[in-house]
């Protein structure tokens, strides 16, 4: 496996060619992280550790992608990309077949799904129908621009009850397996922009459709609370939780992601997926992009703060500024 070294070294070279010929690539950095150029050499000789905060600011400033840097150079990764064709998609199918493909992972011998969250994990829309049905929405008229969608306002009636009932069976399947899931403040950040979005343009009959999808972003983040809490994926609605004992961890990870990154350990070999155009998945079982992109998720879990089943405060603390970002947006309405 690569080791740390290669993969900050790596960093600084892609962060060399983004500068200007004219700029000292030592500089830049002892500026932009307020450090001296000494301890700046030692960084971008490896001789120093660059921190997850260090990485973040540079990598925000110079638009540089964790792709980038995971990715080994003068060597190719094969990918195959599951491309949603808008001529013939229709959502039954689509879950459906990420559900036989979540269930085939019990055959695979899954040991752990890891899920590096920059957007509130799919799954998780379908908790409740009022939220899943905006969504639903939301792809046909701006992803797949389904016919005649794009003048058409939302309305819960328009969903087709199937497609959400085929969305429960896909959720369902993802709550068996024992998950790891890093989330960050900006995770539910994505939802409430397209929600205000429809509303800054008109697409909501009233403001109750708005408060309504909004309090099942909040019932959502309720349950995965409670998932944290007793450690473990259920579905809701039951008085007494029942899942899979120990088989759901969540950290608070402050530092922002770039994509949404799930690995999947397997008994003979490892899978890394990324999402790409909302849902679109790139996926590869190439063993060292495996291993570099386990190493940087590794890295920013070391840096995170576990708020399943211990770490109440800290977990309650999370929660709420999440809550309270919904309810800035409710009030602006």
């Amino acid at each position: 496996m690569e080791d740390g070294l290669h993969v900050q070294k790596r960093f600084f070279r892609e962060l060399k060619s983004k500068l200007p010929a004219n700029l000292s690539l030592a500089n830049i950095v002892a500026d932009e992280l307020n450090i001296s150029i000494d301890s700046a050499y030692r960084r971008i000789r490896g001789e120093s550790d660059l921190s997850l905060k260090e990485f973040d600011i540079l990598s925000s400033k110079y638009a540089i992608s964790t792709g980038s840097v995971l990715s080994k150079p003068l060597s190719s990764i094969s990918f195959n990309y599951r491309r949603i064709n808008s001529q013939d998609f229709d959502f039954q199918s689509y879950f459906d077949s990420l559900t036989d493909e979540i269930r085939s992972l019990r055959q695979l011998g899954l040991a752990e799904i890891i899920y590096a969250a920059l957007d509130l994990p799919m799954f998780y829309y379908f908790f409740y129908p009022k939220l899943a049905a905006f969504k639903l929405f939301f792809w046909k008229r701006n992803v797949f621009e389904f016919p005649g969608g794009n003048d058409m306002p939302f309305s819960f009636d328009e969903v087709s009850q199937t497609d959400l009932d085929h969305s429960v069976r896909m959720l369902k399947s993802y709550l068996d397996f024992p998950t790891v899931e890093l989330w960050s403040e900006e995770t539910i950040n994505s939802t409430l922009r397209q929600i205000n979005f429809f509303y800054e343009i008109g697409m909501f009959k009233s403001k109750q459709d708005i408060v309504d999808i909004l309090d099942d972003v909040k019932k959502v983040l309720d349950h995965i609370q409670k998932q944290a809490e007793y450690g473990f994926k259920f579905f809701p609605g039951s008085d007494e939780p029942v899942g899979n004992q120990d088989n759901f961890k969540m950290y608070h990870n402050e530092i922002t992601l770039s994509e949404n990154v799930v690995l999947l350990k397997l008994r003979n070999s490892n899978v890394v997926h990324l999402g790409h155009n909302v849902l679109n998945i790139l996926t590869t079982n190439d063993e060292s992009f495996f291993q570099d992109s386990l190493q940087f998720i590794e890295k920013v879990m070391k840096n995170s703060t576990l708020i399943s089943v211990s770490a109440e405060k800290e977990r309650k603390r999370f929660f709420n500024l999440l809550y309270h970002k919904i309810d800035a947006q409710i009030a602006n309405l």
